[in-house]
C-alpha cells in the first residue's frame, strides 16, 4: 500500500485560514461558532431547520428557537 500524505481539513467556511491542527483551543472554538452561526443564517433564511446530534439523538432547530427530536 502506498503511503500518501493526508491533507488537513481547513475551516475556510467559518473564515479560518488555519489548519485545525494548528489552532489553539480558543481559535478552534471561535471558528466553530462562526461556522454554526453562518449555517443557521443560511438555513433559516430559506425557512429550513439545522440538524445536529446531542446525547445520541438528532435534533432539528428552527429559526424561532424551538427544537424537535428527529426520528
Amino acid at each position: 500500500m502506498e503511503n500518501k500524505l493526508i491533507k488537513p481539513i481547513l475551516l475556510t467556511y467559518g473564515g479560518a485560514e488555519k489548519s485545525v491542527f494548528e489552532m489553539t483551543p480558543e481559535e478552534f472554538k471561535k471558528a466553530a461558532e462562526s461556522i454554526v452561526r453562518r449555517a443557521k443564517e443560511k438555513a433559516f433564511s430559506k425557512g429550513l431547520p439545522i440538524y445536529y446530534g446531542r446525547n445520541g439523538k438528532v435534533i432539528a432547530e428552527y429559526a424561532d428557537g424551538h427544537t424537535e427530536i428527529v426520528g
